[in-house]
Formats: structure tokens, C-alpha cells, sequence
């Protein structure tokens, strides 16, 4: 799998100063620089980042070297990139990986399938969609400090 696609929450959630919980800081650098070299180790060398594009610096900085990011908010953009029979993971938010965790909300579906499906709307009811192990979500900063402590990368 070569591809994922990472949702970041909304400007319309973003307000008053709040970051994306992916930009959060935990063990010294923000949670998507730990996800971006997790999905690296899974052969993932690009990324999609469903993000306001006023992160852009922010997001392409936790790369790793081998992975290329594409910021952008609009559905047009995200489409292109899902133009691929091969399976793209999906990550509907941010989320810490801890390989001994099971299949849980993160999965993957082939690009062309997912492309389909949200051509009219998002939706996590993908056809021929598989569940990927290791990853835990985010759900607001309440559970990064929970997790803080027992993230080990």
C-alpha cells in the first residue's frame, strides 16, 4: 500500500486557536510526524492530508523524506489522488500507532473504490474495505493525555 489519506478536523471545528489534534505535541513531536513514519514502515510513500492548507508547512515538516504530502481541502484534489486500483489506507482522524492494537477505525480499500463511493459524499461505509490493526484514535485532547504516558515510539 502506497498510499493513505489522513482526515484532519475542519476549520469550521478549528476555531479560536485550536490546532488539528494531528499537529498536538506528544512525546516532543506532533502526532503526525509518529503516524507519517508508521505508515511509512508500511510502505506508504505518499499522503494526503484532508487539511486547510494554512498547515501546509506544518504537515509537510513531519514528513519523512520518502513520503510526499498533498495538503488540500478540496474534494476535487482528493479524488485525483484516489485514482488508483491499488488500496489506499484511510485514517478518518488523527491517531496514535501502537502496533499491538488490532483492526479497529483505521482501513483500506482499493483508490478507485473509495474514489466511487465519495464521489457523492465521505462516508466510512467503503465496499471492499479491510480494517488495519495498530492504530489508536483521537478523539479530542482529553485522550492524547490519556495515551501520552504509554506511547512508546
Amino acid at each position: 500500500m502506497q498510499r493513505a489519506v489522513l482526515f484532519f478536523e475542519p476549520d469550521t471545528v478549528l476555531t479560536g486557536g485550536v490546532r488539528p489534534l494531528a499537529l498536538e505535541t506528544v512525546q516532543g513531536r506532533p502526532v503526525l510526524y509518529w503516524m507519517a513514519r508508521a505508515l511509512s514502515e508500511r510502505g506508504v510513500t505518499e499522503l494526503f492530508a484532508a487539511a486547510p492548507p494554512r498547515f501546509d508547512a506544518q504537515i509537510r515538516a513531519c514528513m519523512p523524506p520518502n513520503v510526499a504530502a498533498t495538503v488540500s481541502e478540496r474534494h476535487e484534489a482528493l479524488l485525483e489522488f484516489l485514482d488508483t486500483p491499488e488500496a489506499v489506507a484511510v485514517l478518518p482522524r488523527a491517531a496514535l500507532p501502537f502496533p499491538q492494537i488490532g483492526a479497529g477505525f483505521a482501513y483500506a480499500a482499493p483508490g478507485l473504490t473509495l474514489r466511487q463511493t465519495w464521489a457523492a459524499r465521505l462516508t466510512n461505509a467503503v465496499q471492499d474495505a479491510s480494517l488495519l490493526p495498530g492504530w489508536v484514535p483521537l478523539y479530542g485532547p482529553d485522550t492524547l493525555r490519556e495515551l501520552q504516558p504509554i506511547f512508546r515510539p
